[in-house]
This record gives structure tokens, sequence and C-alpha cells, in this order.
């Protein structure tokens, strides 16, 4: 299992990171957070990786969060 050290250095997150961070968001939130981002991300015209799983910008999950 990941540390919030290494989540917070990474340059994504996921939902399953975003709940390692805030344990009492239920992973359904936790992905709505990260779609959120991602809308985030694409009015900003920022890289969105294609992948099975949702991920957004660490930084701005911090930004947003207040992480």
């Amino acid at each position: 299992m990941k540390t919030r050290e290494e989540i917070l250095q990474q340059d994504y997150i996921s939902a399953k990171d975003l709940k390692i961070l805030i344990p009492n968001l239920g992973v359904n939130k936790c992905t709505k957070y990260i779609k959120m981002f991602q809308d985030e991300m694409r009015e900003k015209k920022l890289f969105i990786p294609e992948t099975k799983e949702y991920l957004a910008l660490t930084k701005i999950a911090r930004k947003r969060l207040g992480i």
C-alpha cells in the first residue's frame, strides 16, 4: 500500500490514491472528484492520460481539496 508521501509525490492521482489521502470518502465519491478534476484539466487544455482507471493531476487535486 502506498504512503501519503508517495501519493503526493506522484504526477497523477487515482480514486484509490485519493481514498488513501481522505479515508472518510467513499471510492465512488473519489471517482467523482477525479472526473471533476479532469474537467478542469480539459478547460486548461492539459494532457489527461487515457487509462482504464481515471487519473488527474495531483497538483490540481491538492489545490482543490486543500491537501
